[in-house]
């Protein structure tokens, strides 16, 4: 085993690599093998969004009206392919752009109020505290040993011990850590040190954990030397995110950071999914004002995403599912604001996903309508959609329904026949 080490760190030396502890939380003997798709992002608008002012639009009769559910009238709702939108932001663009790839499914009922409990129920599939995300999930299925199998910024997080939830910071960031001989970590011209420099304080550092190895003579002592062992492994991995990271992105905890991170991540074989968020949808006061440009920045993160995805090479491999913990109340309290409401929308797109229509419907006050659990009809005698006949179908989608980790946290609904 000391043989492996010694030859393991004498390469790195030779290739002038840094044997610096990795950012990259993994499990022992983490795979080193690329993760190569397909992957998964969820995108979670975070309070609770609106989909009256979006993919659901609902509009005032008229001017006269004594409980508007929204400012704008019913004439003023715009048509794009399938899908009706509502006339705020750049709703019009966003769905023009997507028309042929995006699935909505509208009049879902998230069964709750509750911020914490709706998080879990829309992006698990049930409110039992016990059910994985949909992404931990999934991660810890297709390949539980990537070095950051599951990459979360948020949303629900909860991974019933299936993977370890991963938590990267922005760019530079990374570029620092991966790059610690650079004087600028997003310049590769900018070496602190040459080469012959580098692969010396690399052969010290070899010396040094050889000395480690050898005085590490109990059990306790050596499983800690065969750790540290296996972290430096991570290092070529935590090399290759870096590579793929993009030099001109903003850095910080904004959805087009996490794209570009999430996206790098994905190239690089190191992740299966990624929960992406965006905040600011819980607007009790002054809700157009705020909930509007909260709803564009949540669209230009799709824009992000699917950029960065094509910039990757990987855009045939993602699958987006955009969604909330719940909606907003059909109307306007004494501030102008909406309150929490149990129906709401998804929003999907991916290989494998028919795009280009709309399941589910409201009425004209967003009180949810039921659907024929076979063809999907609007049916007075169907089902009400609830988020675990989706989680169902995304299981199905994935591949992990079958799974013993499904099996061990099953949802309550069976799945309805939404992606083909």
């Amino acid at each position: 085993m000391k043989m492996d080490r010694r030859d393991f760190l004498r390469l790195a030396a030779a290739a002038g690599c840094s044997v610096a502890a990795p950012l990259l939380p993994r499990p022992a003997h983490a795979s080193d093998t690329p993760y190569e798709g397909p992957f998964w992002v969820t995108l979670h608008a975070g309070g609770g969004w609106d989909p009256t002012l979006l993919c659901d639009p609902k509009g005032r009769v008229n001017e006269l009206d004594p409980d508007p559910i929204n400012r704008f009238g019913i004439d003023e709702i715009e048509t794009v392919g399938p899908f009706s939108v509502a006339p705020v932001g750049d709703n019009v663009a966003f769905f023009e752009r997507y028309r042929n790839d995006l699935l909505v499914i509208n009049g879902i009922d998230a069964q709750t109020n509750s911020h914490e409990t709706g998080r879990m129920t829309v992006w698990s599939g049930g409110a039992q505290d016990t059910l994985p995300a949909f992404a931990a999930l999934v991660a810890g299925v297709k390949d539980r040993r990537a070095p950051a199998s599951f990459l979360s910024y948020g949303g629900h997080t909860a991974t019933a011990g299936l993977v370890p939830a991963t938590r990267l910071p922005d760019v530079r960031a990374i570029a620092e850590i991966a790059h610690p001989s650079r004087l600028d970590a997003l310049d590769p011209d900018s070496m602190l040190f040459s080469d012959a420099t580098r692969a010396r304080i690399a052969e010290a550092n070899l010396q040094r954990l050889e000395r480690v190895a050898d005085r590490a003579t109990l059990p306790r002592s050596q499983r800690a030397a065969n750790m540290l062992f296996d972290a430096q492994a991570g290092d070529n991995a935590l090399r290759r995110l870096a590579e793929r990271l993009p030099t001109d992105v903003d850095n910080g905890n904004n959805l087009a950071s996490q794209a570009a991170v999430a996206c790098a991540s994905f190239a690089a074989g190191v992740c299966v999914a990624a929960s992406l968020q965006v905040g600011g949808f819980d607007t009790h006061g002054n809700h157009d004002e705020r909930h509007i440009p909260a709803l564009q920045r949540l669209l230009a993160g799709v824009d992000a995403v699917v950029a960065e995805a094509e910039r990757q090479g990987i855009a045939d491999k993602v699958y987006i599912v955009i969604g909330s913990e719940f909606g907003r109340t059909p109307g306007y309290n004494e501030g102008n604001g909406k309150d929490h409401w149990s129906i709401t929308s998804m929003m999907l797109m991916g290989p494998g996903i028919r795009g280009g229509r709309v399941i589910g419907a409201t009425d004209a006050r967003q009180r949810p309508l039921n659907v024929d659990p076979t063809t999907l009809a609007l049916s007075d005698a169907g089902t009400r959609i609830r988020p675990s006949h989706i989680h169902a179908a995304l299981r199905e989608l994935a591949g992990v329904s079958a799974a013993p980790a499904s099996m061990q946290h099953p949802v309550a609904d069976g799945a309805l026949p939404l992606f083909s």
